[in-house]
């Protein structure tokens, strides 16, 4: 078994729609669908969004393959975050997602080497990333890689706030 990363191409737009949208819903809607977080799912990961995405030369999209099946995606804002100012200039990876069925054999691990490999690559020497503070498994994941928590954010859906945690690597 082959895990293949490689950028993604408009012919993944249909496999990054629903790879976006079944981990987001796995990984939030811990007690059920409600309407706001359906709306928020169909609107945010439509085609249209990830074609926009795929299109922009702000974001580079890296998909995990195993025998040319999508099961991962990794996204890295291309552009410095001035948030992070306080940390110096670094890039996010504003997305990890692995197929729930695919998770610890070793993808993430994998994703998550490419894109540090071409953050570096762009002469950035940390990268950042949020998690949802409930979301132990991938906390524990980016802890084991040398991510570390260096604050707060709140993700905002409908009327509630989602705890998130910023996290912050140094890369050699």
């Amino acid at each position: 078994m082959e895990i293949v990363i490689r950028e993604a191409k408009p012919t993944d737009l249909n496999n990054l729609a629903v790879l976006k949208q079944q981990v987001w819903i796995s990984t939030y809607a811990t007690e059920g669908l409600v309407d706001v977080y359906s709306s928020y799912v169909l609107s945010e990961f439509s085609v249209e969004n990830i074609r926009t995405t795929l299109m922009d030369r702000n974001n580079l999209i890296l998909i995990a393959t195993i025998n040319e099946c999508v099961i991962g995606c990794a996204e890295i804002l291309l552009s410095p975050d001035n948030n992070l100012a306080s940390v110096g200039p670094c890039l996010e990876i504003s997305t990890l997602y692995i197929l729930e069925r695919f998770q610890g054999i070793g993808i993430g691990k994998k994703l998550l080497e490419a894109c540090l490999t071409e953050i570096k690559k762009l002469n950035y020497d940390k990268a950042w990333l949020t998690v949802y503070h409930k979301n132990s498994k991938a906390i524990e994941f980016y802890t084991r890689h040398k991510f570390t928590h260096i604050g707060d954010t709140y993700f905002l859906l409908g009327e509630d706030k989602h705890k998130n945690y910023i996290m912050l690597k140094h890369i050699n």
